[in-house]
């Protein structure tokens, strides 16, 4: 007796990473723009805290604009970004004994819908296998 099934299954792309990780880093790289935008920690949308005295008119953490601007998030190895700032950049995301910590980089919570949009579509453009 001979059986016949015909029919079709999604094959994954396995090279998903590859394919994906460009639109995240411009994910990332808009929506930390927009965390600047309100002075807010990206991770947790607190608010960054207000000057202890009223040194200036200008916007927190954009006396010249220069760490801001410098600011590209770009992909490197799996799974890992990287970006360039300032010198002075990683003190405000830490703090020192001196200064409140402001942090201004980080994965923003609404950036995961569109983080995992962007990977299921990448996973599923593998091929289809008929059979």
């Amino acid at each position: 007796m001979n059986i016949k099934i015909r029919g079709s299954a999604q094959l994954f792309n396995e090279n998903w990473w590859a394919s994906s990780k460009g639109p995240i880093a411009e994910i990332l790289q808009e929506d930390n723009e927009v965390s600047w935008m309100y002075e807010a920690d990206p991770q947790t949308g607190k608010s960054w805290e207000p000057r202890r005295d009223s040194s200036g008119s200008w916007p927190i953490l954009r006396k010249t604009g220069k760490m801001q601007d410098k600011v590209k998030i770009r992909p490197t190895g799996v799974g890992l970004f990287a970006t360039k700032t300032t010198n002075y950049g990683p003190f405000h995301m830490t703090g020192t004994s001196r200064m409140v910590a402001r942090p201004w980089l980080g994965v923003p919570l609404m950036s995961m819908p569109k983080i995992n949009e962007s990977v299921k579509k990448a996973i599923l453009k593998g091929k289809t296998l008929r059979f």
